[in-house]
């Protein structure tokens, strides 16, 4: 439901979402883009069990499933903080669905993570569209065979069934970590859909410095593992 109005639509309005999957991609996307284009929140997804997380933002108090917007009304963010509970799926679909026609928009884009073991050159993303939509990326498509799981999934699928134009955006990923610099990729994708830079460098500084504090932890315990075989020889 949208406690605000949104800005008239003066040009074709994208909305873009993902969810805390693959290494957090969607999630971590989402919220950048809303903190760097400074994003209102007009609304949210009302979840039909009683959330019991929480935190203090700038507009108030959090909740599971936001919708932000620019000050121009053409981006639009569905900001999931929390996986929507399998159980009651069929409900966020149909609460994301009014939502699109809501806000009559034009394209969605949803934005999930591929694990890195897929990557067959030096492509950063992989992609797949909606049959509706007409849009084209210069990176291969998504990879044939494996199962897209989960709630972006569910989006997809209904995105597919009312003939909504969208397209899924797969930055490879490791798995198990918060991959800022899969969430950087992603963003640059999205600017060049929607036709703005957004500056993604401090994503990029913390992944450096993430990666660094990996490395020194790798190298810890190779060191330690190295020193105990000793002990034994």
């Amino acid at each position: 439901m949208l406690t605000h109005s949104p800005p008239e639509k003066a040009r074709k309005r994208v909305l873009v979402t993902g969810f805390p999957g693959f290494g957090a991609v969607g999630f971590l996307t989402t919220k950048f883009m809303i903190d760097k284009l400074k994003m209102r929140r007009i609304g949210f997804v009302k979840t039909p069990v009683v959330p019991d997380i929480t935190s203090l933002e700038d507009y108030g108090l959090s909740l599971p499933h936001e919708v932000f917007i620019n000050k121009e009304g053409d981006i639009a963010v569905l900001l999931n903080r929390v996986n929507p509970i399998k159980s009651k799926m069929n409900s966020f679909v149909s609460s994301f669905l009014d939502l699109v026609r809501t806000l009559d928009v034009d394209e969605v884009v949803l934005v999930g993570g591929l694990d890195s073991r897929f990557r067959e050159g030096n492509e950063e993303f992989r992609w797949l569209r909606t049959s509706s939509s007409r849009r084209e990326l210069e990176a291969p498509l998504f990879v044939k065979g494996p199962f897209i799981i989960g709630p972006l999934a569910s989006l997809l699928v209904v995105c597919e069934l009312e003939n909504v134009p969208a397209i899924a955006i797969f930055p490879y990923t490791e798995p198990e970590s918060l991959d800022h610099r899969a969430a950087a990729t992603a963003i640059k994708v999205i600017g060049s859909i929607v036709g703005i830079s957004i500056d993604v460098s401090e994503l990029l500084k913390y992944a450096e410095a993430m990666e660094r504090i990996e490395e020194s932890l790798k190298q810890a315990y190779k060191a330690a593992s190295e020193r105990e075989s000793k002990m034994y020889m």
